[in-house]
């Protein structure tokens, strides 16, 4: 999908917004709205292995793949690719198959997995330690209980509820693969790939401490990562799509 003449000064750009776990592109509908109204073009795929009824025995080189050939089928290239949660891995790792097709990787919210980590081992020790609990058949997603504290903890008991009853299980291999990431930082390291990191201030589904998100994971994209804040939560996708997007324009432009 693409956006309309730009109404304002701005460059336009491209932005292929990749959800977090248990969602889908349509998680990034009023964000995408707000990019469009602004004349850039936004691509929201949904990512293999979510969605109702999704394929649960695929692993975490299967998702970039589905992401990979999202941008090869539909030409796309000068890419401002977003990723929130744990698509933080997917961009990292498409970024290594396709830079040339990369204007910046933007992560929000997002895990910067260190090299040969699984993702779930940037998470507190309790709570990597569910993964080996989980049936690989039935998928995983987490118990509403923890999504409405940890991850709606700005949001009224009814717009959590919502937002949970639209979530699905995805493949438990995308949380416990090891991820082998030395390209990516040597594209970061050498200044090939340009990043940024957005924080959304009351984002505590990574607690605070030592695992929270900000500054642990922007720190690992060295010097040069372009750092940039607003007001929210975990979903701030959803309660402030407007601000939101404002900031993404602000991490992707030149």
């Amino acid at each position: 999908m693409t956006g309309a003449v730009p109404t304002t000064s701005e460059a336009q750009l491209t932005f292929v917004l990749v959800h977090g776990a248990f969602q889908t592109g349509s998680a990034w509908a009023d964000v995408a709205a707000a990019l469009r109204g602004r004349g850039h073009v936004v691509h929201t795929p949904t990512i293999a292995g979510h969605g109702p009824n999704a394929q649960l025995d695929l692993t975490h080189a299967d998702a970039v793949d589905s992401l990979v050939a999202y941008l090869r089928e539909n030409d796309l290239s000068d890419v401002v690719l977003v990723g929130h949660s744990i698509a933080g891995t997917f961009i990292a790792k498409a970024a290594e198959e396709v830079p040339e097709r990369i204007k910046r990787v933007v992560f929000q919210n997002a895990v910067v997995a260190a090299d040969g980590n699984a993702l779930a081992e940037e998470f507190p020790p309790e709570m990597a330690a569910v993964f080996g609990h989980v049936d690989p058949a039935q998928g995983f997603i987490l118990p509403f209980e923890v999504v409405r504290e940890r991850a709606c903890n700005d949001v009224d008991l009814a717009t959590a509820t919502r937002l949970y009853a639209e979530m699905s299980p995805i493949p438990v291999a995308y949380m416990t693969d090891r991820l082998n990431l030395e390209v990516f930082y040597d594209l970061v390291g050498t200044g090939k790939l340009r990043t940024s990191y957005v924080n959304a201030v009351n984002d505590i589904a990574m607690p605070p401490g030592e695992h929270a998100w900000f500054p642990r994971f922007a720190h690992r994209l060295g010097p040069l990562c372009r750092i940039l804040q607003l007001e929210g939560a975990h979903y701030v996708m959803t309660t402030r799509p407007e601000e939101l997007a404002e900031t993404l324009v602000q991490a992707g432009r030149d």
